[in-house]
């Protein structure tokens, strides 16, 4: 399941280079990224606080919208 492409340390799952490839597009809400993406909205809303946490993701406000951070956009950028 994981793809080899890592944020820092982690390994970043086919899940998360679909999440991460689709924010490329601007901020969304988990449940759209889903519908998007062909994803299950809970694992999607688990993938994007794990993604958040290392760093490729960050809220855009209170509410639960998330967008690539400069990080995010270069593991996007990556073969």
């Amino acid at each position: 399941m994981s793809s080899g492409a890592t944020g820092g340390d982690q390994t970043l799952t086919t899940a998360d280079h679909r999440i991460l490839q689709y924010l490329r597009g601007g901020p969304e809400y988990p449940a759209l990224i889903a519908s998007h993406t062909g994803l299950h909205i809970p694992l999607v809303e688990r993938r994007c606080k794990r993604l958040e946490a290392i760093g490729l993701l960050e809220p855009v406000s209170n509410e639960v919208i998330y967008r690539l951070t400069d990080r995010g956009r270069q593991i996007t950028d990556s073969p």
